[in-house]
């Protein structure tokens, strides 16, 4: 009896040390660094940008990949700082790729995810040794060059006491057996978006940490190395350490941005309400304004770091910390977002979120290196009433494998009836176009792209189909003032020919970024110009109709 009870005991002493152990060893709960930089850190960061080097920059055009495009997938680090419920669900749709100091941390990570409902199918395990779970700040920057190949920019990780960190860029670069490029800039993930059209965001920490360079030098070298041409550089309205965008903002699209709001009587709301209003004056490459949206996020000592979430093709990963802010940040997403999935993940006791601190700073997406890329500048807003509608776009099979060019399709509906398609008809090179016919005077149409290649890819611009299409709303018979702030200007991308059409049409200037007229002419309503000759880069067209209004649109050469 005695023996019975003495192995009772050490089975269950045993079971009991396991379970411990395995609640504790996989997250990493006692780290040898924070998010925030560390005394030693900050010394060295007033001389760091002196190590910062150039090699040289991609082949032009150069588009900077956006996290809401095509992902294969996500990245989080090993010993965790994310609940295991995100690893699981992340696991569900799409592959995520656990970065592993040790062939030993590699096999207790794939027994605790086993034992927590994981799916294994879509786990792989890369040995990287690394400092930090903050994947985010020290992950790759997607880029796809003039090559049509996805490539990825290194910068000088503003965390200098953290080599694995910052030599992960490399281990990143070999496993997906991508071009690399390193741009003379210290900066950090957290602090930077991207729409994929050329615009970017970061605050002015930025110019902080690169004294040695001007606000002007900062936006070569993102034009340069991502294809950037209207970086805006922002004050920073969390007040915090960090100084990281993705603490109060985020883009959601071309056009939508999601910014944080805090109440009138909180010392910050000054600052967070200018920026929103920043965003909301400014033009987006689509030619309209920013839609604003706002989340609720007090911040202080309650957790709410709800523009730290992580969009991964059409879900939408949300940090919550069970307070009674986290419904309306939920409502936030849904109604900016339709027709994404939005996934709670809840904090836990070994994973808790900060609001400098959340779930977009412990993860970073993947890009879809064979992705099916679909560049287009779409009708928005009131348009000059005309029966049909010439609509182009740039669609690229990254994959190699030829496009199924009966299902590269435009849907569209009038007045919110019965969504029809019609099939894209070569242009040249890359670029397509369809035509909308059988429009209607004052009517609203909504429309989105579809396209298809052998390599079964199948894609939609917007994103997310006709859960949330583009729309435009065409004018009466005659001439519509409201109209002319939609002039059509396609194909952009161009390569050879740019069509204007609109109506009342007097003169057309066009001028490079620095501001030199390389074509200026008369117009009549409908009038296209030869650029073939012209450099590849971005042009500034300007329209003015016989009433004196004028319109600028940027355009595209390749």
């Amino acid at each position: 009896m005695f023996l019975m009870k003495k192995i009772t005991f050490l089975i269950f002493f045993c079971f009991y040390v396991t379970f411990a152990f395995a609640q504790s060893e996989h997250y990493d709960t006692n780290p040898k660094f924070t998010h925030e930089a560390t005394p030693e850190e900050r010394i060295m960061l007033q001389q760091w940008y002196l190590n910062t080097k150039n090699t040289t920059p991609p082949t032009p055009p150069v588009a900077a990949i956006a996290e809401f495009q095509p992902m294969s997938g996500v990245l989080v680090a090993y010993p965790l700082g994310v609940p295991v419920s995100l690893v699981r669900e992340l696991s569900m749709v799409t592959q995520v790729t656990m970065l592993v100091s040790s062939g030993q941390d590699s096999i207790s990570a794939k027994y605790y995810f086993a034992a927590n409902g994981v799916n294994s199918a879509n786990m792989r395990y890369w040995l990287v040794n690394h400092d930090s779970y903050w994947v985010r700040d020290y992950g790759p920057w997607f880029i796809l060059d003039g090559n049509d190949k996805i490539g990825i920019v290194d910068f000088t990780y503003n965390r200098p006491a953290r080599p694995h960190d910052d030599a992960a860029m490399q281990y990143f670069i070999q496993n997906l057996g991508v071009p690399s490029f390193e741009m003379a800039l210290v900066h950090t993930g957290g602090n930077y978006m991207v729409d994929g059209y050329g615009t970017a965001a970061s605050t002015d920490l930025v110019l902080e940490e690169n004294p040695n360079m001007t606000v002007a030098d900062v936006q070569a070298m993102a034009l340069e190395y991502l294809g950037v041409d209207n970086y805006m550089l922002l004050d920073d309205p969390l007040g915090e350490y960090i100084a990281h965008i993705d603490c109060w903002g985020k883009f959601l699209n071309v056009d939508k941005v999601l910014i944080a709001q805090v109440s009138a009587n909180d010392p910050r709301y000054n600052a967070y309400e200018a920026v929103a209003n920043t965003f909301a004056n400014a033009l987006t490459p689509w030619g309209n304004h920013y839609q604003v949206y706002r989340v609720y996020a007090p911040g202080n000592n309650v957790r709410t770091p709800y523009t730290n979430s992580l969009i991964l093709n059409d879900h939408v990963f949300l940090p919550i910390s069970g307070n009674q802010y986290d419904a309306g940040a939920i409502s936030a997403y849904e109604e900016a977002m339709p027709g994404y999935t939005i996934v709670p993940i809840q904090q836990t006791n070994n994973a808790s979120w900060q609001n400098t601190d959340a779930l977009h700073c412990r993860t970073h997406e993947l890009a879809d290196l064979g992705m099916l890329y679909l560049k287009h500048y779409p009708l928005l807003g009131h348009q000059v009433f005309h029966e049909s509608y010439d609509l182009s776009v740039t669609i690229k099979a990254l994959s190699g494998q030829p496009l199924i060019t009966d299902s590269l399709l435009a849907y569209y509906r009038i007045n919110g009836g019965t969504w029809q398609s019609v099939v894209m008809q070569p242009d040249s090179g890359d670029v397509w176009h369809a035509t909308l016919s059988g429009l209607q005077a004052d009517s609203e149409v909504d429309y989105y792209l579809f396209a298809k290649d052998a390599s079964g890819r199948r894609e939609r611009l917007p994103y997310i189909g006709a859960a949330d299409p583009f729309r435009f709303q065409l004018g009466g018979v005659g001439i519509d003032e409201t109209a002319y702030a939609q002039l059509a200007v396609y194909p952009n991308p161009t390569t050879d020919r740019l069509v204007i059409r609109g109506e009342d049409l007097a003169e057309l200037t066009i001028c490079n970024l620095a501001g030199q007229p390389v074509y200026s002419a008369s117009l009549h309503d409908y009038d296209v110009v030869n650029c073939s000759a012209w450099a590849t880069g971005v042009y500034m067209v300007t329209v003015r109709n016989k009433s004196g209004m004028a319109v600028t649109k940027k355009v595209i050469k390749l």
